[in-house]
């Protein structure tokens, strides 16, 4: 690319700590600047766990901004509404390159908080690529009223301003189809999975005590986690000599507490940051992701699968999407049928039964790691994206 790349990565994720968009918007970063690029984020309504005070900062040469945490459905919100768009507008101007390729990277398409914001962007020269992680036309979490509003106004978005779009990201085959369908392939479309760091695998063998079952992510219907419970509770009274801990945030975590207090075996340890995060799956003996058979499970790819593949220790994970494309089971994963606590239930026996052979499926599910979802070779399809913009 003869002339220089300036990149903004705008969207509703954590930032410069987060959980997976997080990490997907920080491997593509960490790529273009050694490419090299400009890269900036602006980080829309800022919420959650793991989310630093202030306006912005720098992070590792990153320039970022929030916009939006003080928009509320109250009298002030028109004031609000109006402050947010000046704000947002006002970094798209000040970040504008001359004599650059302005690129403005949308992490999850077009909604009712970037609509205008894409607008401004392309007027003033940006070129607008749309990253799809989900099909939120399936999602089956229970949405408030504002919610419900939002998902609407989402839905209408993506049906008819989709043509803002230089280019589009899609996570996964089910999205790569839908879109390529949406777009009458009018724009280039690139598949670009999942990324994750493999250079910091967990070493040596199983520690002694217990074995520790461990799960990290968001608390969503789509997550299985109530199908991970209940599997773990039958293993548990059955053989015992186990653990299941969890990690992560998410408005329905309060739906298990009461669960997990009553189970000494259960632990629920919240929130933790990047090293502590990566720490707590580093020390785990077997890492699930159990998601639901609905449609918005299959819809996107599970961020967390490569995360626990790259620390080498074994993983159950339920047969949505592509992990078919990437994994065999009993080969790199336990794979097991979504939405089944039973066959759940059997990979944890399996895996307390024959610890060693699991061992052997955690170290090649790191080497598929490292050949499908390396985030420099993730990078380089975002570049090679770019330059047919």
């Amino acid at each position: 690319m003869a002339i220089g790349l300036n990149v903004v990565f705008m969207g509703r994720f954590g930032y410069p700590s987060g959980m997976a968009s997080t990490k997907r918007i920080q491997h593509f970063i960490d790529h273009l600047q050694a490419f090299p690029a400009t890269t900036r984020v602006l980080q829309l309504r800022p919420t959650g766990e793991g989310t630093p005070g202030g306006q912005g900062g720098n992070h590792q040469g990153t320039e970022y901004r929030r916009i939006g945490a003080d928009l509320k459905l109250d009298w002030r919100l028109p004031v609000a509404l109006f402050w947010y768009h000046w704000n947002g507008i006002g970094m798209l101007k000040k970040w504008r390159t001359d004599g650059a390729m302005d690129v403005l990277y949308c992490y999850g398409g077009v909604t009712a908080e970037n609509v205008l914001l894409i607008v401004a962007g392309k007027r003033l020269g940006y070129k607008v690529v749309f990253d799809i992680v989900e099909d939120n036309t399936y999602i089956d979490d229970k949405l408030t009223l504002p919610g419900k509003l939002k998902w609407l106004a989402g839905e209408i978005l993506d049906r008819y301003l989709l043509g803002l779009a230089d280019g589009v990201v899609v996570i996964s085959s089910y999205l790569r189809s839908l879109y390529g369908k949406k777009i009458a392939l009018s724009v280039p479309l690139c598949l670009i999975p999942i990324s994750a760091r493999c250079d910091l695998c967990a070493t040596g063998g199983r520690e002694p005590g217990p074995m520790k079952f461990v799960y990290a992510g968001s608390f969503a219907k789509k997550d299985g986690i109530e199908l991970l419970l209940e599997a773990f509770e039958k293993v548990h009274q059955k053989k015992g000599n186990c653990q299941l801990m969890l990690c992560g945030t998410g408005g329905s975590v309060e739906n298990y507490q009461a669960r997990i207090a009553a189970n000494p075996a259960i632990r629920y340890v919240g929130y933790l940051d990047d090293a502590e995060f990566y720490r707590f799956l580093q020390g785990a003996d077997v890492l699930c992701v159990t998601r639901t058979g609905s449609t918005y499970a299959n819809a996107g790819f599970p961020f967390k699968l490569g995360e626990y593949l790259a620390t080498g220790n074994p993983v159950i994970v339920s047969d949505v999407g592509d992990v078919r494309r990437y994994l065999s089971h009993m080969e790199d994963a336990i794979i097991v049928e979504p939405g089944n606590a039973v066959a759940i239930a059997g990979a944890l026996e399996y895996c307390l039964d024959h610890p060693e052979t699991a061992a052997k499926i955690g170290q090649s599910g790191a080497a598929k790691c490292r050949q499908y979802f390396d985030p420099a070779a993730n990078g380089r399809l975002l570049v090679e994206l770019i330059r047919r913009l």
